[in-house]
C-alpha cells in the first residue's frame, strides 16, 4: 500500500510538473492556473492509485 501511495505521488509529481511546462511554454488559457493543474493533479493522483491494483503481478 505504501508503495502503491509513493508510485501514484510520484507519477503525480511529473504529471503536475509537465503540465505547467507546457501551459508557460504553449499558453494554453489565460485562466490555466496552478489551482486548476492541483485539481487536475488530485483526480490523476487517485486514478493512478486505483488503476495500480489491476496489474498482474
Amino acid at each position: 500500500m505504501v508503495r502503491r501511495l509513493f508510485n501514484s505521488f510520484l507519477v503525480t509529481l511529473v504529471y503536475l510538473i509537465i503540465s505547467n511546462i507546457g501551459n508557460l511554454f504553449f499558453g494554453i488559457s489565460p485562466r490555466y492556473s496552478w489551482t486548476t493543474t492541483l485539481w487536475e493533479a488530485l483526480f490523476f493522483f487517485i486514478f493512478v492509485f486505483l488503476i495500480q491494483q489491476f496489474r498482474k503481478k
